[in-house]
């Protein structure tokens, strides 16, 4: 495989990722360790694919 293909394929995976706060169901980028809305810590990562 080559590597554009690589990478595409590994930047189409992380679009079916949501990133989503326990506590209120803000959505978060993958980068987020905290929601911004209420501060919690706590995230959950769902596969919508």
């Amino acid at each position: 495989m080559s590597l554009s293909a690589t990478v595409q394929r590994g930047l189409a995976d992380n679009e079916n990722i949501v990133h989503e706060c326990r506590q209120c169901g803000t959505t978060l980028m993958a980068t987020e360790q905290q929601c911004p809305a209420c501060e919690s810590t706590e995230i959950v990562k769902f596969d919508v694919s």
